[in-house]
Parts: structure tokens; sequence; C-alpha cells
């Protein structure tokens, strides 16, 4: 009968626990890595426009159409909500066109994208959209360069209107009912108005 050499010794007893608790460690974290969420990780395509002419001189005379206008009126909205308008950018050569629009200081207009490439026979969405601070009317001339050159600048006229929630409530808000019977119920009408531009919600 032949006899474990190792396994009277302590040492070895010690070594092979360690072992085991190191490999129930390891299981235990991979558990709850598979238990957590984990976002996975997203690529994205980075576009690189550049060209090898002179500063100031412009590689190609743009043929661009801004449809439906270039007049955007954006639907009367209430402080701090935000309303879009979309324009389509047309190119209509065969040629590339560069295009990049210049922001509002005020930040009440918004421009995505800023920058893009248009190939030749397509187009581009451009979506604005009108944040407003405080009741009033906006307006702000959005810059759109194209080719590099500001020789080539289109303006597109945004316009929008803020208005605070107001209300008018038929006699001051007074109602009266005529004296009755008890157990008899009698009903009053009062007229509520809108005197803003955007809808309400009442309770």
């Amino acid at each position: 009968m032949r006899k474990d050499d190792d396994g009277g010794n302590p040492q070895s007893i010690m070594t092979m626990t360690r072992k085991r608790m190191h490999r129930s460690t390891k299981a235990s974290k991979f558990e709850e890595s598979m238990v957590e969420e984990i976002d996975p990780p997203l690529c994205q395509s980075l576009r690189v426009i550049g060209h090898s002419f002179n500063p100031g001189n412009q590689p190609f005379i743009p043929m661009v159409k801004f449809l439906p206008t270039k007049n955007v009126v954006f639907p009367p909205c209430g402080p701090s909500e935000s309303v879009y308008q979309t324009i389509k950018i047309m190119n209509t050569s065969d040629t590339p066109v560069f295009f990049k629009m210049l922001p509002d200081p005020s930040k009440v207009f918004r421009i995505y994208p800023l920058i893009g490439l248009i190939q030749g026979k397509s187009f581009a969405l451009i979506c604005y959209e009108f944040h407003p601070k405080s009741a009033n009317h906006w307006s702000f001339t959005s810059q759109c360069v194209l080719n590099y050159t500001f020789t080539n600048v289109q303006n597109i006229h945004l316009s929008g209107k803020c208005f605070k929630p107001e209300i008018t409530l038929d006699n001051k808000g007074k109602l009266f009912f005529p004296p009755t019977y008890t157990g008899v119920s009698s009903k009053q009408k009062m007229k509520i108005k809108n005197n803003a531009r955007i809808p309400l919600e009442f309770e």
C-alpha cells in the first residue's frame, strides 16, 4: 500500500488551501461582473476634411439650394422649452461642398450639425433648436460659410416667440349660486380664456 508523501505535510495542505481560495475569489469576481451591466464599446468614425488650395481661395464654386426657405419660423413655446425646425441644403453640382454654421452666442438658437460635407448631387439636413430663456420675440441670422471662404456666405433668418402662461377667468373668477332647497343641486359655468399662444393645462 503506497503512502502519499504530501498527505501529512502541513505546508502542502496550506498551499492547496490558498490555491482553492484564489480560485473561488476569481469565480466570485467573474460572477459579479456577469451580474453587473456592462456597456459595450462604441465605435465611431471621424471624418477629416482638408484641401491644398492657398488661404482665401475656394476649391470649387458652391451651387446649393436651401429648402424649403431660408426664413425659419419656429412655433411658439414657453420659457425653457425647446421646439425644432429642419431645412435641407441641396448640392446641385457634381463636386462636394463643405459647410460651416456659425453658432448663436446667446445659445437661444442651436444648430445640429455645425459642420459637414455634402457630396455631389446629394443633400444635408440641418436641425435648428429654439430654446428661449424668457418670454420675448427672439431672432437671429445664422450664417452658413461654404467651401472655407467668407465670400460664399448664406444667411438663414431664424425667428421665434416665447410666451408665459396667461389666462383670463370670467367675472374675475367669481361664481354666484342662486338660493335653492336642501338636497337640490345647482350649476354654474365659468369661462377660461387662454391669452397665450401656447397650450396650457389647468387643474
